[in-house]
């Protein structure tokens, strides 16, 4: 299920809940969710594409904003509570459309990412 938030009159972002037998590992019962908000500040793209699991607290994402001025314009992070690992990193992706980036993070993000930093907490 997909909802503008936090209506569909002020569509600040999209929320879409991942159906928990899609995720692997499995985690729990409840439904997993992705944000993705993109907003433009003159030509210049700042987005955040971010998961978050309820069963576990696990998130992770990749955000293009001025919160982390020594990684570059666009990172990744994640915060795994039931293992205390957390980490910030510098990204980049090969596209520029943004539907283009929201479908490559969500393809490393369900192939890669969610399966290496929930398997053991720590990325291989």
């Amino acid at each position: 299920m997909a909802t503008y938030e936090p209506d569909s009159i002020v569509r600040r972002y999209l929320r879409a809940e991942i159906a928990p037998s899609r995720v692997v590992p499995p985690t729990g019962p409840d439904s997993p969710s992705i944000e993705v908000e993109w907003r433009f500040v003159g030509q210049e793209p700042y987005y955040r594409i971010h998961y978050a699991d309820p069963n576990t607290g696990f998130n992770c994402g990749w955000h293009r904003d001025d919160d982390h001025a020594d990684l570059g314009p666009i990172h990744f992070q994640y915060k795994h509570p039931e293992t205390g690992c957390s980490s910030h990193e510098r990204a980049t992706f090969e596209k520029t459309i943004p539907t283009e980036i929201l479908w490559s993070a969500l393809d490393t993000l369900f192939e890669e990412r969610i399966p290496k930093l929930t398997d053991d907490g720590e990325p291989t």
